[in-house]
């Protein structure tokens, strides 16, 4: 009897830490780094702290995962967290993992990241290579560079080109008047995207959205909010939502 106790005790003691990790979202992810880069997510421990899709890609392979740059309380049963991934050269790419609250507590769910094609990289590449560049080659150019940009390197695009962002979000909406008769609000915002290597400008409900560049519907930007806010995080629709300031938010969707 007495030595089926002590096994119970065992039991109970190896399973602390995977119960103990669920108690947070901070705290799941937390063990989900510890164990991901120990190739232990195959584990009862691993398990423990994995559902939906991220329990069905859990593999033995060893990651080499940082700790959450930011943690985000979607609402109360969703949780979303940014790691900056970066390689030896210094480069950085953001991955973004989300949690939901289970019956046994808070377990991750899901993994996103923007979906850049290597022939779009190995493009730029090509052209970093070159020392002249067409005009057009020029705005391809600044466009991929900034498609494929992280959260940090457009937070601080956004604060060297807001007023001009905010200009075009004015003569989109109507706010801001052609400087001149004659010239249009589509020639003005046609011009200032391509100065600024975007995408696109557009409405979605009671926002104004700057479309930096991306694939489908895989796309990163930044936009205004209008009265009823920006809209929520979801790894199946706006994967990453940043508050930027003034009013203004960085998102990528898929």
């Amino acid at each position: 009897m007495r030595l089926r106790s002590l096994l119970v005790a065992a039991a109970m003691l190896a399973l602390a830490p995977a119960a103990l990790a669920q108690a947070t979202a901070q705290a799941t992810l937390d063990r989900f780094v510890a164990l991901a880069n120990a190739g232990e997510l195959t584990t009862p421990a691993g398990q423990a702290i994995l559902t939906g899709e991220a329990l069905q890609m859990a593999t033995e392979a060893k990651s080499n995962l940082p700790a959450p740059d930011r943690v985000v309380q979607v609402s109360p049963d969703l949780a979303a967290a940014r790691m900056v991934l970066r390689s030896p050269a210094g480069e950085e790419a953001d991955a973004y993992f989300y949690l939901q609250k289970t019956p046994r507590g808070w377990a991750v769910s899901a993994y996103r990241a923007m979906a850049m094609s290597g022939m779009d990289m190995m493009l730029l590449a090509e052209m970093k290579k070159q020392k002249q560049l067409s005009r057009e080659d020029q705005v391809s150019k600044k466009n991929l560079e900034l498609t494929l940009s992280s959260d940090s390197q457009l937070r601080t695009w956004f604060a060297a080109n807001r007023a001009a962002l905010e200009d075009m979000a004015g003569v989109h909406n109507g706010a801001v008047s052609p400087p001149s008769p004659g010239v249009t609000s589509d020639s003005i915002l046609t011009l200032r995207l391509k100065e600024l290597g975007l995408k696109s400008i557009s409405a979605s409900g009671d926002a104004t959205l700057i479309t930096i560049g991306g694939n489908a519907d895989n796309t990163v930007g930044v936009l205004r909010a209008g009265p009823s806010g920006p809209p929520a995080i979801s790894p199946s629709s706006y994967f990453w939502v940043e508050d930027i300031g003034g009013g203004w938010f960085l998102f990528r969707t898929t």
